[in-house]
């Protein structure tokens, strides 16, 4: 008997270390930068799963009208945000127009978010603008400039979409999106 407990106490307390219990859990969230876990609870407001309708300028110059969900989630220790959107045709909901992922995050030694988007192909890398309940990014191209502002209430998501050709002089709306929070 004594030998079973001498043989089962190291054993006890090596898998007491190696496992992931409280003080190991809190020693894991403790590791966290503090600026980047505050910048990022300050995008709590998109936080939530969401749904509407909104309506896009094709490039042949048509009005395209779609019906919208947007998954915005906490990831990777609540240090990233995953944002999932699926657009479908208001006509023929069976068809799907859009379908994008984005992550945010933020880095210290920058002090600036960073939006990756992935849709229809492309990837779009962007500094973000953040503010109180808003959120904005850009993307330039040689010919043209598109920003995208959304606009939170606590149970609403206002998007709208605009480009210009001309440097910022003048910007045309060409991309509109009303969400209401689901949960």
């Amino acid at each position: 008997m004594k030998s079973l407990v001498r043989l089962l106490l190291p054993l006890a307390l090596l898998a007491a270390l190696l496992s992931p219990g409280p003080a190991t859990a809190a020693a894991r969230t403790s590791t966290a930068p503090v600026g980047q876990a505050e910048a990022m609870r300050r995008l709590s407001f998109m936080i939530g799963t969401w749904a509407g309708t909104g309506w896009t300028v094709t490039p042949s110059g048509t009005r395209q009208e779609f019906l919208q969900t947007e998954r915005v989630r906490w990831q990777a220790g609540d240090l990233v945000i995953s944002v999932e959107g699926q657009g479908r045709d208001m006509a023929d909901p069976r068809t799907i127009v859009d379908s994008a992922l984005a992550v945010i995050n933020y880095s210290e030694a920058t002090g600036q978010y960073r939006w990756e988007a992935f849709s229809r192909g492309h990837v779009t890398t962007v500094v973000p603008v953040v503010g109180d309940d808003t959120f904005q990014w850009s993307l330039q191209t040689p010919g043209y400039t598109s920003r995208y502002t959304l606009t939170f209430t606590g149970t609403a998501w206002h998007e709208i979409g605009e480009t210009t050709v001309d440097g910022g002089q003048t910007w045309h709306q060409n991309f509109q999106m009303d969400l209401r929070r689901l949960s």
